[in-house]
């Protein structure tokens, strides 16, 4: 148990049956998880309880194990040529974070800007710079529903010269001169909904060879959870409802859910990009993407046969959609 709670493992208590298979014995295994879930939490406390050992223990660790160090981002160099920011009639600058921020992005950065931060000016401000300094030819920016027009016009507005395309649908009887739009102009930055992200859709050889490692790794652990837990499971099962109905496994179950998931995404996605005349998100000339309010994806498929309280397995199709677009 002590060792379970180190490495946080999930036990499972298993004992014969009457025909002498062997089977999980469900009351054990909850009650020794509970004590598992109490060792870990008993020596939690009981480490940082005493002030010396607290300061030794965190200074041991930096020692060890942390090996990075926080970066600083200096933008101040930045000249933002084109740039006309005004409110009214009255000229404004950047302010001191948004420049670091949009030096910080040049290279590559995860943001967590509180509301009237200006991020949507930080935004804009690494999809032009980016066209400037040839690290993208052609951003594409991801915004929140109910201001991405908004984001659009502001981007107009940092950027009077720049070439900014705002799509509000992708309809189907509109979906491929929009794409052709996209393809064939020379945009600095494409600003698109969150609700359409999921209407992009790549070939079907870039979506195999992008999941073919994760489905895999699903699969093994959906077998090897199965296994543990007396039940049985292949591969061939998992495209069979009836079959996956008779499997005792509620995390094998979860898994396959997964990794079906994915499937259906890949086979939705290629129905759309060999329709005749369409155009697959590899041929728009994208090389950049952002994302505005980005937790608006959380949810990615998570492979894990660990049992956590809290741990939340479950996926979304926009996270599995903006994965494929991103990876």
């Amino acid at each position: 148990l002590p060792t379970a709670a180190i490495d946080y493992l999930w036990v499972t208590a298993k004992e014969m049956d009457a025909d002498g298979n062997l089977v999980v014995n469900e009351k054990l295994t909850k009650q020794a998880n509970e004590k598992v879930t109490r060792v870990r939490e008993e020596f939690s406390e009981w480490a940082w309880r005493d002030a010396d050992r607290r300061v030794s223990l965190e200074k041991n660790y930096n020692e060890v194990m942390n090996a990075v160090a926080t970066p600083a981002f200096d933008g101040s160099f930045l000249e933002f040529p084109g740039m006309a920011l005004q409110r009214g009639s009255d000229p404004f600058s950047l302010r001191s974070h948004q420049v670091n921020a949009i030096w910080r992005g040049l290279a590559n950065g995860l943001y967590a800007h509180e509301v009237g931060t200006g991020k949507t000016y930080t935004m804009a401000g690494i999809a032009i710079e980016s066209r400037r300094y040839g690290l993208a030819k052609k951003p594409l920016l991801f915004a929140h529903n109910a201001n991405s027009a908004t984001v659009a016009r502001e981007i107009n507005d940092m950027y009077p010269g720049a070439q900014v395309l705002y799509i509000d649908n992708l309809n189907p009887g509109e979906i491929d001169t929009t794409m052709r739009r996209i393809a064939n102009d020379d945009w600095d930055v494409v600003v698109v909904p969150h609700s359409l992200s999921d209407r992009f859709a790549l070939s079907k050889e870039t979506l195999e060879a992008q999941s073919a490692e994760e489905i895999a790794a699903l699969e093994q652990e959906a077998m090897d959870v199965a296994q543990e837990e007396g039940a049985s499971l292949t591969a061939d099962m998992m495209d069979d409802p009836d079959a996956m109905k008779k499997v005792r496994s509620a995390t094998a179950k979860q898994l396959v859910h997964a990794r079906n998931q994915i499937k259906k995404k890949i086979s939705d996605m290629v129905i759309r990009s060999s329709r005749e005349g369409a155009i697959s998100f590899e041929e728009l000339g994208v090389d950049m993407i952002l994302v505005d309010e980005a937790h608006e994806f959380k949810k990615p498929p998570l492979v894990t046969k660990m049992k956590m309280r809290g741990l939340n397995t479950g996926t979304s199709n926009r996270s599995i959609a903006l994965r494929f677009l991103t990876d």
